[in-house]
């Protein structure tokens, strides 16, 4: 009452005051763009999930780990998108089973693929007490939960284009962010004008479009976007070598987005083509579908790849040799193993976030830090062939 009485007098006093009034000034200061505003969030260490979510955590009495009493894990176990559900719940199993301190009480709920199932599983995780949830999966699925979630902390495994609700995380395996860490690590050594050759997929144009805009903002020029290059036969047999685009040879780097059994003639193209001495680059895929045998081929390419896959260190002392007897863990099912026990890393070392948010942990997919917004952003180690071994690259 007495500020409210307090700010009437001000207002009468304005009012009656003799003296000549001003107009209003238009304030012409220029609102900060979303990455303005991002980084100035950075600068002051905010952070999105309000740490009052974990209030009901039991202490561990170990700073950087606070599991949850109950976790709630919402995957598809059935429908299109059970085998990635599946490959996500044995990666984070393969975790839960390797830490030795006190964990939760953990359940699993089927979304059955669909937004729908993903709204009931929620349901049932908040009528069964979690103080946490990881999932869903699919994008109708998390877009579903982003709209219900409140009171508890959800981890979500998919890509939030405009996340604006404060109890979710936003936790994915973006080809978007391969294509800006290369980016960011061809214009680290100079090399501007780059040839780009790709195998057809949705996650290689996505990548690709990525890549170029962080590319092209820090003065790197693409020369020729190009399919993957093949070898052939003509009508009698005879072997066809591809011919390359003549801007190859002018470029000073190459990147390849593509399979390792794929990479393996892109190589010899380029060799074939007076391009040999070109440094080369690619994205995780180039170990995917990669007979060993024949990696010296590969000798040379530098490229991304998840600490899990490359028995690099990670906080949770486990990689993918340990799942290798999992049918889930074959192939591209690896990434998703390394995907599900990140998951649960996160829901265990929140507080470390909440106290410190532009901290990073060491995880499976990389190294993980919290966006202001709301996304976990990963950074991974970049790997060379040498004699048909992927080592740890030399420089940043």
């Amino acid at each position: 009452m007495r500020a409210l009485t307090a700010a009437a007098v001000l207002c009468v006093l304005t009012a009656c005051s003799s003296g000549p009034t001003r107009p209003p000034t238009a304030d012409h200061t220029p609102s900060p763009t979303p990455a303005e505003a991002l980084a100035q969030a950075r600068a002051k260490n905010q952070h999105w999930l309000d740490p009052t979510l974990i209030k009901t955590f039991p202490e561990s009495g170990v700073a950087e780990y606070r599991p949850p009493s109950k976790l709630a894990v919402l995957l598809p176990q059935s429908g299109n998108l059970a085998v990635a559900g599946n490959a996500i719940r044995d990666g984070l199993l393969s975790a839960y089973y390797a830490e030795a301190r006190s964990k939760p009480g953990i359940r699993f709920y089927d979304t059955q693929g669909s937004a729908a199932g993903a709204k009931a599983a929620f349901e049932r995780a908040m009528k069964d007490g979690a103080q946490m949830i990881i999932g869903p999966i699919g994008k109708d699925e998390v877009a579903a939960i982003h709209d219900i979630a409140g009171t508890i902390p959800v981890l979500v495994l998919n890509r939030l284009e405009t996340p604006n609700n404060r109890h979710v995380l936003n936790f994915s395996l973006s080809p978007e962010r391969e294509g800006e860490l290369i980016a960011e690590r061809l214009l680290s050594k100079g090399l501007l004008q780059t040839a780009v050759f790709s195998q057809s997929s949705d996650s290689n144009s996505r990548m690709l479009a990525a890549f170029e805009k962080r590319y092209q903002s820090g003065g790197g020029s693409v020369l020729l976007k190009a399919p993957a290059p093949v070898f052939g036969k003509d009508a009698d047999g005879a072997a066809i070598n591809p011919v390359l685009p003549e801007a190859t040879a002018q470029a000073k780097a190459v990147l390849l987005l593509m399979s390792g059994d794929a990479a393996k003639p892109a190589r010899a193209a380029l060799a074939l083509n007076g391009a040999a001495g070109i440094p080369v680059f690619a994205g995780t895929d180039i170990t995917d579908s990669s007979d060993a045998k024949t990696n010296t081929q590969l000798d040379g390419i530098e490229f991304l790849q998840m600490p899990w896959l490359i028995n690099r260190g990670n906080s949770m002392n486990i990689s993918a040799s340990q799942l290798l007897k999992l049918p889930s863990a074959r192939g591209p099912g690896a990434k998703l193993n390394a995907f599900g026990a990140d998951a649960w890393l996160i829901a265990t070392r929140l507080p470390v976030w909440l106290a410190s948010p532009n901290s990073e942990i060491g995880g499976a997919t990389g190294s993980l830090h919290l966006e202001p917004d709301g996304r976990i952003e990963r950074t991974l180690p970049w790997s060379v062939f040498r004699a048909g071994v992927p080592q740890a690259a030399n420089g940043p």
